[in-house]
């Protein structure tokens, strides 16, 4: 019985150590698990962020079109007389003065009439002469005949004009200096009055016309500056005046015409595509924003702005904005922000109001840099 007792004590004494051990293990864990999260927390609210110092600047916005490089001296000459082509002095792509002859249509018949014409004309003349001297001097003769044989000479003399007029027209002239595009006929060929028998394009008068959505009708006006380039030349963006705005809409697809002269311009060929860029508003002294640091949040517009809290410690303080036109990635911020605040712009993202932040470096200070 002695043995048995003392193996009992040792029992409890063995078990009343395991159950101390156990205690201070589970103490031990319960004091590491506290320090860890305190650490996290302090990781976790306080982001390292970029900031922008606010300043008044310019905003523009601009809307592109496409045109299309006219002339005003495009023009298709028809012949005006019936006959072949007897030959043509100009080739195609050569360059003309304004009444040059372009081709010449055969004659040959005009001139026989003319010839006839005027044998008719003179013997017309003469008889109205002859009646016009015995009836008014001698008193011989009907006021009948002498009327009749002037009427008679008056007609042959008009018909022999208009025959001189068609003799004139076998030469197809250019009407301004310019270069011939095309040739509708071959040597030999028959053209008809009113037939178109040249293209001829002018070398000097280019211009630029394009239509605009309706919706620029207010902000678009002539003489404003525009930027136009083109996809098919290797050149510079050129700077020109607009010099036209029409006064009405096409029904059709809701555009109004614009014009830009571009006589002094070189390299420029009709039907060519430009692109062109239009200013459709500008505003000074505002506030603009990069879109990317505007966020939506609650059915509003906000944006962070560098700010302390009651200790001293940077924050980002959440402002709401009123927005206003926006061009591309830039928007106007009407109300929110103010001059010379820091606004933050890297890292904003995972900002929430009042949340600790660490400025790592000001954009302002690595452009001054």
């Amino acid at each position: 019985m002695k043995l048995n007792i003392q193996n009992t004590n040792t029992l409890m004494k063995t078990n009343y150590l395991a159950s101390i051990l156990s205690l201070l293990i589970i103490l031990s864990a319960c004091s590491g698990a506290e320090e860890i999260p305190q650490e996290t927390e302090e990781l976790v609210k306080t982001v390292n962020v970029r900031t922008e110092s606010i300043s008044p600047s310019e905003f523009n916005s601009f809307v592109r079109v496409v045109g299309t490089v006219e002339t005003s001296d495009d023009i298709l000459i028809s012949a005006e007389v019936t006959g072949k082509v007897l030959r043509y002095n100009i080739e195609e792509g050569e360059a003309v003065r304004a009444g040059q002859t372009i081709l010449k249509i055969d004659d040959a018949k005009l001139k026989q009439e003319a010839v006839r014409l005027e044998a008719i004309t003179a013997q017309a003349r003469e008889n109205y002469e002859r009646l016009e001297k015995i009836y008014k001097e001698e008193g011989i003769g009907s006021e009948i005949d002498y009327l009749n044989a002037k009427y008679a000479y008056e007609q042959s003399a008009s018909s022999l004009e208009s025959i001189k007029i068609d003799l004139e027209n076998t030469s197809i002239k250019a009407p301004f200096s310019g270069v011939v595009e095309e040739i509708m006929y071959e040597v030999g060929e028959m053209v008809s009055p009113g037939a178109p028998a040249v293209r001829l394009i002018g070398s000097e008068n280019f211009k630029i016309t394009a239509g605009v959505p309706a919706r620029y009708a207010n902000a678009i006006k002539q003489g404003d500056q525009v930027e136009i380039w083109f996809d098919t030349q290797d050149v510079d963006t050129l700077k020109q005046r607009i010099t036209f705005v029409g006064n009405s809409i096409n029904p059709q697809n809701r555009t109004f015409r614009i014009e830009i002269d571009m006589t002094k311009q070189v390299g420029m060929k009709v039907d060519m595509i430009a692109n062109i860029r239009l200013k459709t508003l500008q505003q000074n002294d505002v506030i603009v924003v990069s879109e990317e640091f505007i966020y939506s949040k609650d059915g509003r517009y906000v944006s962070y702005v560098l700010g302390e809290n009651e200790e001293g410690k940077e924050v980002a303080v959440e402002k709401e904005v009123k927005l206003g036109p926006s061009y591309k990635s830039n928007v106007v911020v009407e109300s929110g922000l103010e001059p010379g605040e820091e606004l933050i712009t890297i890292g904003s993202a995972f900002l929430n109001n009042g949340m600790r932040i660490n400025v790592v470096e000001s954009q302002s200070a690595l452009a001054a840099q």
